[in-house]
Formats: C-alpha cells, structure tokens, sequence
C-alpha cells in the first residue's frame, strides 16, 4: 500500500514536472510569438512607410512629368520628342502653329516623312544621323529649307539625347530664325553702307580743298594777270558754295530723319519753280554738254508746298541727272497735270540702275556709281533727301530703268491746287546795292581767329568800324567799352556759350536797340528757336553769304523780338 503511495506521488511529481517543462515551453512560445508580432508589427509599419514614400515618389514624379509638359507646350520655340528610329513621340503647340501642322498628321510619323518629306532635308539627316550618335548633342546648327506653306526658313537647331535601360530619346527643338537673319543681313548692309558714305564724306569734303588752294596760289602769287584772278575767285566761289551744299543735305537729312524739319506750306506755281532750277542748273548743263528737253504746262501748275524745298527735289533730281549722264547726253524734264496730281518726270541717257539696285536706289548712301574713281561725287543722300520731302507733301516718287547704261527716269506725284489757287509771288533777293552808305560800329566775336579777322577786314572795306573778341567774357567787356551797334556772335565760345552772351548783352543799358546777330555752325530748327529766346535779331548759318550778312547790317534798325532767318 505505501509502495502503491509511493509509486502514484512519483508518477504525480513526473507529470507536475512535465507540466512544469510544458508550461515553459508555452511560456517560450508565447515569448517567440510575442516577438513575432512585434516583428510582424515593425514590418507591416515599415510597409505603411514605404508605401507613403511611393506614394510621395509617385506624386512628385507626376508633378515632374506635369511641370516638364508644361514646360514644352508652353515654350515659343517649336520642339519635337523623337524615338530611336526618329518617329516623332510628342511635339508642343509652338510646332504645331508654327508649321500648320496637327497632333493627328505628326505623332508616330517618321521625321523625314511628316509633310509629305518636307523634313527631308540633307543637312538635318546629316546631324541626326551622324553628328548625334557620336556626340549624344549638338547645339546651334542651321539648316535652310524652303516649306510649301512658309516658304524658305532657316532654322537653328539644338538637339540632346536621353537614354534609358531599354529605350532612347532624342529632343529636336527648332528656332526659326528667317526675320533675325534677314535683320542682321539688312543690318550689314547698313553698316557697310555707312562705311562707304564715311569714306565717301571725307572724299568729297577734301574735294573742293584742292581747287580752294589752287585758287589762293593763284591769287597769292600777284602775277597771274585779272583774268585769271578773277577766274580763281569765281572758282573759289564754286567750291565754297558746293561745301556749303553738302553741309547742308547732312543737316537737312538730319532734321529729315528725327522729325524735326517743319515746311513752311503756301500755294507754289510749279512752273515758275521748276523755270528758276534750270536756269540755276544751266552751269553744269553746258559744262557736260547736255541736251535738255523741256516741258512746262502753258497755263502754270500750282501744289500746296514749302517753295525752299520744292525747289531742293527739283535741283536734287536735275542735277542728279546731270551727274549720272556722260558729256553730250539727253536730259527731259516734263510738268504735267494728271487728274488731281502735278506730276513732274526727270528723265536721262545716262548710266541707269541695275536691276538689283533699282529697289534700294531712295535709300540712305546708296548710289548706283561704285567705282573708285569716284568721278561724279556726291554722298548718297540726295534721293533719300528727294524722297523723305516728297513724302513730307504728300507725294510719292518712283523710279524706272531698263538697266545699266540705259538711263532711268524718275517721276514725282504731288497733289495739285484748284486752278482758281493763286500762289504767292516769288520771293525777292534783297538788294544792297543802291542804299545809301551806312558805317557801323561792329563787334565781331568768334573763338576761331581766322573767321573773326578776315569778318572784321570785310567789314572794315565796307567801311565799318570794327572790333573782335575770341570769347564769351571778352566779348562782355568789349561790348562795355565799345558800345557796338551791331554784334555778330557766334554760338560755340569758350568760356560763356554765345546765348549766354547775347542775354548779358541785351541786359547791358549801352546796348539797348543793338541788333545781335548769331553766326554760326549750328543751323537747327532748335537752335534758331534758342537763338530767338536768347535775345538774337538774326540767325546765320556759317559760311555765311556775304550778301545776305551785308542785307541784314543795312538795316540795323529794323529790330523786332522776332530774329530774321537767312
């Protein structure tokens, strides 16, 4: 019985030992399933983490893919996605517009074969199928092609590409630059051709320099006899006159060109002017033995215009004329009334235009003789002068010519006045000769030595009394002392500028009723305006015609507030 005891408390305390171990490993299990869900627990939160990154990934590579679209269709310049066999993928609106194109006719095309092989073009399959390949871009390559729809472009191209793992792109993007090259083309010409009229500008300004010293030798040398005297002081005359001339169409250009020329309109007689520019012209006629044929309207023919410059197209046009036919030539000047229009036509057998230069002939510095000898000068700018005039009246010009050597005539359209329009007399020199002999006091000021002392020895063999200041402050104190009845006063003086001169002068009571007069190099609209504010009586644009300068010294005491314009 006790053994039997014994037997079941050991069999008790085995099984309490198998529970007890039992109860361990289910303890351990527990643990290891504790840890297993933990782990579980990390993975499914490093899941949830990973699937926001993708998720943020994704978003940023479709706000990448939406920004570069927009980037494309957005962009002026045409730009085109290729495949690695050239198909086009995608291309942006720009294309599209600007090579009247749709998205149907252009994706999944071949370049070459988009537009029925316009994109063929020999060059372009030169740089994507050479140039590319070997250097995965090129930039700034132009091609030239002439599209049905566009006509002859030429194109700048850029081009990169893009390769991945298992597939390549090319992008093409295509600037037409047609209008930039045309511009700068035009901008070459231009600047070639101011080129040419600076050299031109130095080449007909030393020009009359040479008769100009050949006269004063001549002259100088006391022994030539009066013949010839006379003739070196007519041919001085010529010279000076002709400098004068092309100064002047440098600044009637100017003005012409900043809007600043203002016409002085009234009812022309066209026939009385176009008379007066020939007889003006009969020099250099006869001197080139040319035949002239003229042809006036019996009954006159007048327009609405400034006569100055009405005057100015017709000698422009006649002595351009005259310029360009050889010695013996026929020359045809026609005035004609057409419908509502005085219709005026200079024609030669002279040297003519060429056909590549009749369309540029009215631009600046253009001239249709470009050979070296330079035998006709001139500076390219009067048909440009003719023409801006013209227009300034409402007019138009135009020009024909069968070619070099065939002459050319050009013809003037301007509206005509009513027949019933009376135009204004033609204006009369005014005359020094007869009136009674008048002395002065003079002062002359000018910082340029040579134009103050032989001005004030011209003016002493007339018989005024004369002295000479070389600048502003001298001028003050002379004027102080001398008490001058007539100053002529240029503008440019160091020291104090000739308006700030004149109005010291005007404020000086020894001088009050003296007539002021500007001679100088500045000839504007703006500085005859300034002049007038000043104080001035008189306007004089140097070199200053002797006659006109004796005219307005005749009559000193005709001062009003308003200067007289020579």
């Amino acid at each position: 019985m006790l053994d039997a005891h014994e037997t079941t408390v050991e069999e008790l305390k085995a099984t309490e030992e198998e529970l007890l171990s039992s109860n361990e490993e289910f303890q351990s299990t527990n643990e290891e399933l504790e840890t297993a869900q933990e782990e579980l627990q990390s993975s499914n939160d490093e899941l949830r983490a990973r699937n926001r990154e993708l998720n943020v990934l994704n978003d940023e590579m479709r706000q990448a893919r939406d920004f570069a679209e927009a980037v494309v269709e957005t962009m002026r310049q045409p730009l085109l996605v290729l495949d690695g066999d050239l198909r086009i993928q995608q291309a942006n609106r720009a294309f599209y517009r600007n090579f009247k194109t749709t998205r149907e006719a252009t994706e999944q095309v071949r370049l070459y074969e988009l537009g029925h092989g316009q994109w063929d073009i020999p060059a372009l399959r030169r740089l994507l199928e050479e140039v590319l390949p070997a250097q995965a871009a090129f930039e700034d390559k132009e091609v030239t092609q002439a599209f049905p729809e566009l006509g002859e472009r030429t194109l700048r191209l850029n081009a990169q590409v893009l390769r991945w793992s298992d597939q390549e792109r090319i992008l093409l993007a295509i600037e037409d630059i047609t209008e930039q090259r045309t511009a700068l083309d035009a901008l070459k010409t231009v600047d070639r051709r101011k080129d040419e009229f600076l050299a031109m500008l130095a080449h007909e300004l030393r020009n009359p320099l040479a008769p100009i010293r050949n006269a004063l030798e001549i002259w100088r040398r006391g022994d030539a006899g009066e013949a010839a005297e006379k003739q070196a002081q007519a041919m001085l005359d010529r010279q000076l006159r002709l400098e004068a001339r092309l100064l002047d169409d440098l600044l009637d250009l100017s003005r012409i060109t900043r809007g600043t020329i203002v016409l002085q309109k009234q009812p022309v007689d066209l026939t009385h002017l176009v008379a007066q520019a020939v007889d003006d012209a009969r020099f250099q006629l006869d001197a080139h033995h040319h035949r002239l044929g003229l042809s006036l309207p019996e009954h006159g023919l007048s327009v609405d215009g400034d006569p100055a410059r009405l005057q100015q197209i017709v000698s422009n046009l006649l002595s351009n004329a005259v310029k360009y036919t050889p010695p013996g030539g026929d020359i045809t000047l026609t005035l004609t009334h057409d419908g509502q229009e005085a219709v005026l036509k200079v024609a030669d057998t002279g040297i003519g235009i060429s056909p590549e230069l009749l369309g540029s002939i009215f631009d600046l510095f253009v001239q249709a003789d470009k050979s070296l000898d330079r035998a006709q000068g001139g500076l390219g700018i009067g048909l440009t002068l003719v023409r801006r005039l013209v227009e300034l009246h409402g007019g138009q010009i135009n020009v024909r010519s069968a070619g070099a050597g065939k002459g050319s005539e050009f013809t003037v359209r301007l509206p005509a006045l009513p027949r019933t329009a009376v135009p204004a007399a033609p204006a009369e020199t005014e005359a020094t000769e007869g009136l009674p002999l008048m002395r002065y006091r003079i002062l002359v000021v000018d910082d340029n030595a040579d134009t103050a002392g032989s001005t004030a020895l011209l003016l002493q063999l007339e018989g005024h009394e004369v002295e000479t200041a070389y600048d502003g402050p001298g001028a003050i104190e002379a004027a102080k002392t001398f008490h001058p009845q007539i100053v002529l006063l240029d503008i440019g003086l160091p020291g104090l500028d000739g308006y700030e001169v004149a109005r010291r002068l005007r404020a000086l009571p020894e001088l009050e009723g003296a007539l002021l007069v500007a001679m100088t190099g500045y000839g504007q609209d703006e500085d005859r305006d300034r002049s007038r504010t000043a104080g001035f009586d008189g306007h004089l644009v140097k070199p200053v015609d002797l006659d006109r300068l004796k005219a307005l010294i005749s009559h000193p005491g005709h001062r009003v507030g308003t200067p007289q314009v020579h």
